[in-house]
Order: C-alpha cells, then structure tokens, then sequence
C-alpha cells in the first residue's frame, strides 16, 4: 500500500523502510502488544517440545493464549504451521500456563483457561493470495496482519480479515490429522456462535446497527466475544452490541460523565456488573432512534 505526504496540494510519495529480519518486526510488536493487537504480552521465544513459538500472549477479552509468528517473506506455508503449532499449544497446555504464572505472578492451572479460543496470529510485510485463500476458512483459529514501515517512521498495521464466502474447513478434516485435532478443540466465536437461539428479528435489528458503526470509520473491525461483538479501532474498544431473545443491548465505552447524550437514552452502569465494556448501556427493541445511536456511538471513536 503507498503512503503520501500531502503538503501545500501536493503529495509526495514516502518510500518503504523494510524491516531486515524477522526480529525486527517481532521487537517492535512485542514492544506495543496492547496498543496494536489488544493482547498482552507473556514470553518471547517459548519452546513447546519440538517447536518455538516467537511470541505467547494472552487476550483478556476471551481469557485464552495467543501465539504470534512473524514473517519477512511469504514464501512459507502458514496453514500447516499454523495448525501443527496450535495442536502442540492444546496438547501442552501446562507449559503455556507456566509461562502465563510466570510472568503475571499467579498460580492458575488449566482451568483457568478457555482453551477452545486459542488462536495463531501470522504477522509478514505481505501475504500471498496464495496464503490467504488457504486460511479462508469461518472456523480456522488463524489470522493474518501485514505490516510496513515508512521512512518516515510511520507504520502501516492492518488485518487480512476473512472473506464474505469463507466455507467451514470441516470437510477438510478427514485428510489430516493434526486439523481434525485442532478444529476438534477450538471454536472461533462468530455472527453465528453469536446469534444461536436469537429470534431472526433480533440478528436483522444487529446487523443495521453493526453496518451502521462500520460505516462511521473505515478502521473499525470486529471482535467477536462468545457473549458479545467488540467494535474496536486501533486495538480499543468503541461500542460492544449483545444480543438477547428479546432485545439488544449496546454498551458505549465512554467513562461516566464523557457522553452527550441530549435524549437521555443511555442508562448509567458504571456501578453495575455488565459484560461489555463502558459505563453506558442502550437497550433496544427496534431501530427507532438508530441515527441517534449511531451520533452517540460516533463519540467513543478516537
């Protein structure tokens, strides 16, 4: 992707400044971890029998490990790597909660974990399409980020996100062992996972709404949780939409007192348990006041 510098009505082209080696990109990762992938950091290089995992993180929002493996090129196959590591990551769990005690000064054991969400996260300058098309599947646990690095010092940090027509790697999972293994034991949360048992009314009242955020900023993605989906940019949470049998429930992350909120339609729940994040709660049944949601939605964003 090409950067511009836009002075005066003229733009000027910023050239690329590649990163030399794999570590590079894996310092500078490492380094700012919370603000680039919403994750913290809990080892670099861990060993897992046979195999060294670059980075182990941890993602608080769905309470599971996170491995992080960096590329200069992509010449390499990320689909086998990707599932072989993560099989070795579930049949090994002790040494990843070893790591994790370690390095937060805890004593948790397995349990403490949702094993069922780990995930493989594949980091290059750029992927093949060829790479891309072989981790197109809803339910693979692997993801892909592309990063650049300018002369300027600016960074470029941007998710390769699943296709509209991404298919289920379930038919795939005769002819190998290892997937069999790894789909068997993880369950990417989804729009799917989401709204099972949701009246259809509910899920078309969402997806107004979840279009609707998209379109308030080109850098919104979406996370989904097994309770909730995340809107985040730049790693930090704006709104999170949960649905509910008869109703859907919207939480602005915005501290109490930060909301300008004129119809007075948000309620108050700083001082109430709550699973997404804010001190604001809107709970509709309809699409109503959308366009003033929305206005209020717009203030989290940063």
């Amino acid at each position: 992707m090409p950067l511009y510098q836009h002075v005066n009505g003229k733009i000027t082209a910023i050239k690329e400044k590649p990163f030399k080696l794999e570590k590079d990109i894996q310092k500078l990762v490492e380094a700012n971890l919370k603000q680039l992938l919403d994750l913290e950091f809990v080892q670099t290089e861990l060993t897992v029998q046979d195999v060294r995992f670059d980075t182990l993180a941890y993602d608080a929002t769905t309470n599971s490990f996170v491995i992080i493996e960096y590329k200069k090129d992509s010449s390499t196959s990320i689909f086998d790597q990707g599932v072989s590591y993560l099989n070795q990551m579930l049949k090994n769990q002790a040494e990843c909660v070893l790591a994790y005690n370690n390095a937060k000064k805890t004593n948790f054991s397995k349990t403490n974990f949702d094993w069922s969400q780990s995930r493989i996260i594949f980091i290059c300058r750029e992927f093949s399409e060829k790479q891309k098309m072989a981790t197109d599947f809803k339910d693979l646990s692997i993801e892909l980020w592309e990063v650049r690095r300018y002369a300027n010092d600016s960074l470029m940090f941007s998710p390769i996100g699943k296709s509209k027509h991404a298919v289920s790697i379930t038919p795939l999972m005769k002819s190998s062992n290892n997937v069999k293994e790894v789909i068997s034991k993880t369950l990417p949360y989804s729009e799917d996972t989401l709204f099972k048992g949701i009246p259809d009314e509910i899920r078309a009242l969402y997806e107004k709404l979840r279009d609707g955020i998209l379109e308030l900023d080109s850098e919104i993605v979406i996370k989904f949780t097994k309770l909730y989906a995340a809107f985040k940019k730049n790693g930090s949470n704006i709104c999170d939409l949960e649905p509910f049998k008869g109703s859907l429930c919207i939480f602005i992350n915005l501290e109490k007192g930060a909301l300008k909120d004129g119809n007075g339609l948000a309620v108050d729940v700083s001082n109430i348990g709550h699973h997404g994040n804010g001190d604001y709660r809107i709970q509709i049944k309809d699409a109503e006041q959308y366009e003033y949601i929305l206005s209020l939605i717009k203030q989290a964003i940063r």
